[in-house]
């Protein structure tokens, strides 16, 4: 019960990296029912719900420019919240940062996101983690929210 309270499975679909990447909805409905002990309901398709929010992203460069954080917001291309179950979303920032040298902008920009961020910005449910992804929309960081 505690693991589900405080976020326990989105981190750990989190954490099982390319393995539930592509819909960590599906790994995280997986992980509540069996720490719920209740029946196992395999979803009959994608759980992942993407959407792009071009209003959120406008509002985090507004902030991060005030901040004398323009270099590093002015790479981020798209924000996207995923819907992983009905109450609990990450954020994904994506850029255009490539594999190999994107790794200090991108914890840079994942702490600047955590920062700024202070609610839910009129959303239900709770926003656990941002990611940022590179160019290739592989996975560069992540931090808890």
């Amino acid at each position: 019960m505690r693991e589900t309270v405080w976020g326990g499975c989105t981190r750990r679909a989190l954490q099982a990296g390319s393995a539930a990447e592509m819909d960590r909805g599906s790994w995280v409905r997986g992980c509540l029912s069996g720490v719920a002990n209740a029946p196992e309901q395999l979803p009959t398709g994608p759980v992942t719900k993407r959407t792009t929010d071009a209003k959120m992203l406008e509002r985090f460069r507004a902030w991060a420019r005030t901040k004398g954080e323009a270099q590093q917001v002015d790479h981020t291309r798209m924000l996207v919240t995923v819907q992983l179950t009905e109450h609990d979303y990450d954020v994904e920032l994506r850029t255009d940062y490539s594999a190999g040298s994107g790794q200090p902008g991108s914890a840079s920009l994942a702490q600047s996101f955590v920062e700024w961020w202070d609610g839910d910005h009129g959303r239900d449910g709770t926003a656990r983690n941002v990611l940022v992804l590179g160019a290739d929309g592989k996975r560069l960081t992540a931090q808890r929210i």
